[in-house]
This record gives C-alpha cells, sequence and structure tokens, in this order.
C-alpha cells in the first residue's frame, strides 16, 4: 500500500518540513547541522529505491564521498555547488544531477539560505557499509 508525506511548507520557503517523517542528523566532520530524512523507504514497503530530503545550512557541505551506488539528486530551493570527480559546479532550485557509480562527489550550501534537496538511491544502498568518505 502507497504512503503520503505532506509537507508543511512551500517551495519558496527557505526549508521544508515534513512532519511526520522523523528528522535525523546527518552531520560531517566538516559540517555541522545538515539533516536527512527518509521521505519513501523500506518503512513504506520500498522495494527499489530510497527518496530521502536533505537540508545543508549556509556554508556547510556534505561528506567528501564516493560509493559504489549512483544518486540522483534534485536542488529544491537554496543554492550551492557539488564536486563530481575534480570539477565543481553551480547549483539552484530545479537542478537536477546524475552521480554515478563511484564518482567523488560533495554538495556546499553557497548562499544565505539552507540548501535542500531530493536524493533517490538504490534500496540496497541506504545503511549501505560500502557507504564511507573518502579520505
Amino acid at each position: 500500500m502507497g504512503a503520503i508525506h505532506k509537507q508543511s511548507s512551500g517551495v519558496n520557503s527557505p526549508s521544508w518540513s515534513y512532519p511526520t517523517v522523523p528528522l535525523s542528523d546527518y552531520s560531517t566532520a566538516a559540517s555541522a547541522g545538515i539533516t536527512k530524512q527518509v521521505l519513501t523507504g523500506i518503512a513504506e514497503g520500498a522495494a527499489d529505491f530510497i527518496v530521502r530530503y536533505f537540508t545543508i545550512p549556509p556554508g556547510g557541505k556534505s561528506a567528501f564521498d564516493q560509493h559504489r551506488h549512483q544518486h540522483g539528486v534534485v536542488i529544491t530551493h537554496g543554492t550551492g555547488r557539488v564536486l563530481l570527480g575534480e570539477q565543481w559546479h553551480d547549483l539552484s532550485a530545479g537542478d537536477a544531477v546524475f552521480i554515478d557509480t563511484d564518482e567523488i562527489h560533495q554538495l556546499e550550501a553557497t548562499g544565505a539560505a539552507p540548501l535542500g534537496f531530493i536524493c533517490v538511491i538504490p534500496r540496497w544502498a541506504e545503511g549501505d557499509s560500502c557507504a564511507a568518505s573518502v579520505k
């Protein structure tokens, strides 16, 4: 059976909120205040994929990562940039990013508001021990 998690703020808000979804701290050694919510996952019965929502506070960065799974990312609000391999790319609301298998990547919030984004990964990758930060 399907599931719906209603958003409580609009797209133009500096951050979205899903009050029925647990909020997890996803802070890195470099940046505190990063949050994650699993919008569609194992609890909802998703067999093939996980849909997650992240916020990175202004000036914050996600982990410098490399994984054995692909990511699909859609920026929902804020401005930032993404490192893909060795090149940085500017991002803003509505931009879509594909991160390939084993590609080094990192997201950074560059504006005055948090960077918010939806991230889709394979179900098997959520909590996967191979999803470790690159040193």
